[in-house]
């Protein structure tokens, strides 16, 4: 009986080592199925966060582009009020030279001024045409409220309705924009 307890127990420590093996082997499977399960997560996660800093880049990138097109309006804008509020400061001037073309001379020194008075108007209206800066036109127009301001109305049956006969002091506007308005007298 000596013998099979000795067999067996060689038998024992020879599969011992065997079953040892197995288990190291389960295990070595089990920690490469956990590290793939582990890498696979972590990828995942990775994948996540790359989608989450693209998601925020292009939405800050569309945030600068309307940012840049909102200053690019608002400089355009204030370079247009600054033209139009020196061209408005400017009109008194024109209208001044305007007048003093419209008078009437005799003497030839008188001529030779208001020729030169002349040229003046003529080259500050240039100016202000390459500005943008054009005028209004009135006498003979049909009245428009968005263009004229009418200080007098007068009454005659033989002229049509609402017809600027008179302008007391011309309009400019700048592309679209109006900066002054003709004052006009509108008859019916």
């Amino acid at each position: 009986m000596s013998e099979i307890n000795t067999n067996s127990g060689e038998e024992i420590k020879e599969n011992i080592p065997e079953t040892d093996k197995a288990e190291q082997a389960k295990d070595k499977k089990t920690d490469k199925k956990d590290k793939k399960k582990q890498l696979e997560e972590a990828l995942e996660q990775a994948i996540k966060e790359k989608d989450a800093l693209n998601d925020t880049y292009l939405r800050m990138l569309a945030e600068y582009d309307n940012f840049r097109k909102r200053v690019q309006k608002e400089k355009e804008a204030l370079y247009s009020e600054g033209i139009a509020d020196a061209v408005e400061k400017l009109l008194p001037v024109l209208d001044n030279l305007d007048r003093a073309t419209s008078t009437t001379v005799t003497s030839e020194e008188s001529k030779a001024v208001l020729d030169g008075v002349e040229k003046v108007l003529v080259q500050a209206k240039e100016i202000f045409e390459k500005m943008g800066v054009t005028e209004i036109p009135a006498l003979g127009e049909k009245f428009d409220p968005e263009l004229h301001n009418a200080v007098m109305h007068e009454d005659d049956p033989d002229s049509d309705e609402s017809i600027v006969k008179e302008v007391f002091m011309k309009g400019y506007k700048l592309h679209d924009k109006v900066i002054r308005y003709s004052v006009v007298k509108v008859v019916n």
